[in-house]
């Protein structure tokens, strides 16, 4: 007879209410999980806002970097070696000042050999012109020779007068910007002493024109004194005669420029931003180029702020603006106007609306907290997408950067595009709008009405009331929350205090 072993300590039907119990467990977590986790309950207060009267100002802020409204990147016109180089980073610079040149030897010798040509065709000119005239006098003759003689002194004492005051008037800027930097001088002082060397240079070139005019009304009268009854043959040779000496001025004007190009001269104001080489090198021509407009770029986000109150919101990166007048080589010195310095910023479609050329703006450095004045002074008229958000860049000039601003440092445009005073205000949450439509609920007496307003100016918290409600009507202001409830089971926990029934022994 076999046996089968036992386990000990339960019986058979002990082990079957084991069975049942773990089965019964299993079946009350299930039950637990689907009906006994947390089920939400909405629940709705109400509170109560006052009309106040007051001031509400609405802004659109962007952020970005400063860059420079004006900067140039500067290149030799033409190759050669490196002869000066007169400024080193961080230099201020004049407008007119000779930043660096290369050997001029070649474009010297080029010169000199374009005014010896040039000489040698006025002569043969007037040699045809002599030989070609059969009347007027020869004291007319001699006396139109001296004339033209006169007007050509004239041309180049106009050309050396530009270039002594071009020098004197750049010496009194730069003494001027030096008084501005060391802090004796105004910013007023500095301006003075560039519109006067402008003015001065730009008269000079205009003495330049008259003189250059003079000899041309010389040289015509001696030819008529010159002319009289002569053959077509002397005609033709005194015409072949001219062009020679048109074809060797324009000679001798190329080579003028050429020895201009070995030298790269400020065109305006402004910091040395960086130089690319040292006297010695050999560099080769290229092109100099100028721009204006905010060109930097940087991610940024907007929001919206206010004094008392504000609005605005707006989200995206800034984009670059700017304009060039001629594309640059290799620069081998780049330098920016460092005081006159904007930013650009992004604005969203939805705010983009309320954002004019002229409006003010409060620029803050985020590096140090300085705050400077800006004004909007461009309004981009097309938008750009990115991840279906269309944006508009607004263009932001600081009028007074301190002297901490870099170009580069990121900073915070909040543009003020609206503001009122001595304004019917109410929290915006109070406010129920459908469509063009606005209605609050009025408190009086314990009781509520509904009363439509009309409304302004709208802030981030308070809302501009122009019709339908007085200073210290009181408003009610609905709101909902939810919060999460566990149900339990029946029978089971908590619920039901137990395990009906227990467990068969």
């Amino acid at each position: 007879m076999s046996l089968k072993p036992r386990l000990p300590g339960l019986s058979r039907g002990g082990w079957l209410n084991v069975g049942l119990a773990v089965v019964l467990a299993m079946v009350v977590v299930g039950a637990y999980t689907a009906i006994g986790a947390a089920a939400p309950t909405t629940t709705t207060g109400t509170r109560t806002a006052t009309v106040t009267q007051g001031s509400l100002t609405a802004t659109v802020s962007g952020s970005g970097n400063l860059a420079s409204g004006q900067s140039a990147s500067l290149a030799f016109g033409a190759a050669g070696t490196v002869q000066d180089v007169n400024v080193e980073v961080g230099d201020k610079v004049s407008k007119g000042d000779k930043l660096a040149s290369i050997d001029t030897a070649s474009a010297e010798r080029s010169l000199a050999s374009a005014k010896a040509s040039l000489k040698a065709a006025q002569a043969s000119y007037d040699e045809a012109v002599d030989n070609s005239s059969d009347a007027g006098t020869a004291d007319a003759i001699k006396a139109a020779k001296l004339s033209l003689s006169s007007a050509q002194a004239g041309v180049s004492a106009a050309k050396k007068q530009l270039t002594n005051d071009t020098k004197t008037q750049n010496a009194k800027v730069s003494e001027a910007q030096d008084a501005v930097d060391a802090g004796t001088g105004t910013e007023s002082q500095l301006l003075a002493a560039e519109a006067e060397r402008d003015s001065t240079i730009a008269k000079d070139k205009q003495g330049i024109t008259t003189a250059q005019a003079q000899v041309a009304t010389a040289r015509s009268n001696l030819a008529k004194a010159r002319s009289g009854s002569s053959s077509a043959s002397n005609d033709s040779q005194v015409a072949s005669a001219q062009v020679q000496v048109s074809d060797a001025e324009a000679s001798v004007s190329d080579a003028e420029d050429a020895l201009e190009e070995t030298k790269i001269i400020a065109p305006f104001s402004g910091t040395i931003l960086s130089v690319s080489g040292a006297v010695g090198d050999t560099v080769s021509a290229g092109t100099s180029s100028t721009s204006s407009g905010a060109t930097s770029s940087s991610s940024s986000s907007s929001s919206g702020t206010g004094s008392g109150t504000g609005t605005g919101t707006g989200t995206g990166s800034t984009s670059s603006s700017s304009s060039s007048s001629s594309s640059s080589g290799s620069a081998f010195i780049t330098m920016a106007d460092t005081k006159s310095l904007q930013m650009t910023a992004d604005i969203a479609e939805a705010d983009i609306g309320s954002v004019k050329v002229g409006q003010d703006v409060n620029v803050t450095l985020s590096a140090s907290d300085e705050t400077a004045a800006g004004t909007v002074t461009l309004v981009s008229p097309e938008g750009t997408t990115s991840s279906n958000v269309v944006q508009y860049s607004v263009t932001v000039t600081l009028t007074d950067p301190p002297a901490t601003a870099r170009i580069g440092s990121s900073a915070t445009a909040s543009i003020t595009t609206g503001s009122v005073e001595n304004a019917l205000l109410l929290q915006t949450s109070a406010i129920t709008t459908s469509g063009t439509r606005h209605t609050v609920t009025v408190v009086k007496n314990g009781a509520t009405s509904t009363q439509q307003v009309e409304t302004g100016l709208v802030g981030s918290t308070q809302t501009q009331i122009t019709s339908g409600l007085a200073a210290g009507d009181t408003v009610q202001i609905t709101s909902t929350s939810s919060t999460a409830t566990s149900a339990g089971v029946p029978g089971f926990g908590g619920a039901g205090g137990g395990l009906a029934g227990g467990i068969g022994r």
